[in-house]
């Protein structure tokens, strides 16, 4: 654990030395927050009735807010940083430290998050506090189911990130897949729209996913909302848990066979 910790604080130091690229990243995606806050207020002005998909206008605005805080957990740049390693090369250095492939990876990631991570948590308690007569508080008992929901669900996404990054293995760049990657995220998890929106049939396909799992079910446990899954907190933990299992399978098969076809020159 000492190394894993060790490199965790190295990846911190790496993104807060370059602190005007940090900040831009940081303040960057607060325009994209403020376009969907502009967007969902003006459905809502139109919208007689006061609810959207059977979503009031405050649980819709804290919902907003909950999701841009876990999306943007990671930036560009940080969840393509294996992905530019794998095409410069420079991921042999991972190959021959005495650490395991995965650990390193994990431990980098869990420095940007939790440089990211603690910004965002205080832009959501800054969200609450100024604007909370318009936002759904949530409960105590739905803030301590929330939790394990939220760290399963970052393990989840890193281990997705680093699975289509293993694919840059065997592909002549990586945009195309850091673009898929992205898009099915975006798209699926309910970033950009919440699933429960969804027509039925749509829902039914994106359930089948492991992305609802990463951020539209955990910001529904809090809301204290029914989860598109319709399962209850067991059966959330459990389904996360199956995914994150096939992921790490898939890292284990993809790692397996560019390690017996990568060849590492040294002296």
């Amino acid at each position: 654990m000492r190394t894993f910790w060790k490199l965790t604080a190295i990846s911190m130091q790496s993104h807060l030395y370059y602190r005007t690229s940090f900040f831009i990243n940081l303040l960057s995606p607060l325009a994209l927050l403020g376009g969907q806050y502009l967007l969902w207020a003006a459905l809502y002005a139109q919208q007689e009735g006061g609810a959207i998909g059977g979503m009031e206008r405050a649980e819709m605005f804290t919902y907003i807010l909950l999701a841009f805080a876990m999306s943007n957990l990671l930036n560009w740049a940080g969840e393509n940083t294996l992905a530019r390693e794998i095409k410069t090369g420079l991921v042999v250095a991972r190959c021959v430290r005495p650490a395991f492939f995965l650990t390193q990876y994990m431990a980098q990631m869990l420095g940007t998050l939790l440089t990211q991570g603690a910004v965002n948590l205080l832009l959501v308690f800054a969200g609450f506090v100024c604007f909370g007569k318009y936002m759904t508080v949530p409960s105590v008992s739905a803030l301590v189911a929330f939790v394990p929901c939220l760290l399963l669900a970052v393990a989840l996404r890193l281990l997705m990130i680093d699975v289509f990054s293993l694919l840059c293995f065997f592909t002549t760049g990586y945009l195309g897949i850091a673009w898929t990657r992205v898009a099915l995220f975006d798209f699926f998890s309910g970033a950009m729209i919440p699933v429960v929106l969804f027509p039925g049939w749509l829902k039914a396909a994106a359930c089948c996913t492991p992305f609802p799992y990463m951020l539209q079910v955990p910001v529904a446990v809090l809301l204290g909302q029914e989860t598109v899954a319709g399962f209850g907190m067991p059966g959330i933990y459990g389904l996360q848990i199956v995914w994150i299992l096939v992921f790490l399978a898939l890292h284990v098969l993809l790692y397996g066979l560019a390690r017996r076809n990568l060849t590492i020159a040294g002296g």
